[in-house]
């Protein structure tokens, strides 16, 4: 199976790459798509780092960069995605073409509070913060648990909380939500019996 993993606004950081190595004994192949094509900024700040990917990516851009990602490969694929990653692959797996995909986990995925009218072609685990400064997540999450293929959940944990590098981060929640996703991805990309 290949995982496509999308970051969040810090981009292709130390922490995303030994995330992902933890996932090689389930999958044959593993890509990191961020905003920054690679390279890692080493942002002083989460207003840095959201002012460059305003700056250099935004949104649209991430989405497309995400579904470019999955086109790509004809191999059984599940999408992870973290913040802005999240919406990225919100916008992904809602797209005409989903090719590969078989399932995704989006993370405190904030820009799908503006994506509520799309549709997954594939099964979607959306996890949320318990809040959110910008919106109701309660709502938000209730609209998008009534969506086909969609399901939601909310954790007690604030936004970030997968990141070291937030002032969110938790480590302890870090280490059970990991083994989390590794069974959602394990899940959505079993051979159909």
């Amino acid at each position: 199976m290949h995982i496509i993993f999308a970051t969040e606004i810090w981009g292709k950081t130390p922490h995303v790459d030994l995330m992902a190595s933890k996932f090689e004994d389930i999958a044959s192949d593993i890509t990191i798509v961020d905003p920054y094509n690679g390279t890692d900024l080493a942002f002083g700040s989460e207003e840095d780092a959201y002012a460059r990917y305003t700056a250099d990516c935004g949104h649209s851009q991430y989405g497309q960069r995400v579904l470019d990602a999955l086109q790509l490969t004809t191999e059984p694929t599940c999408l992870v995605g973290f913040s802005a990653g999240a919406g990225a692959v919100w916008s992904a797996v809602c797209a005409e073409n989903v090719g590969a995909a078989k399932g995704a986990v989006c993370f405190y995925g904030s820009p799908i509070r503006n994506m509520m009218d799309y549709s997954p072609k594939v099964p979607v685990d959306l996890v949320f913060s318990e809040n959110e400064p910008l919106f109701d997540v309660e709502s938000v999450a209730r609209t998008l648990q009534d969506i086909p293929l969609a399901q939601s959940y909310i954790t007690p944990f604030e936004h970030g909380f997968m990141n070291p590098l937030s002032k969110n981060y938790h480590e302890e929640a870090y280490h059970f939500w990991l083994q989390w996703i590794k069974d959602q991805v394990v899940s959505h990309c079993a051979p159909q019996k």
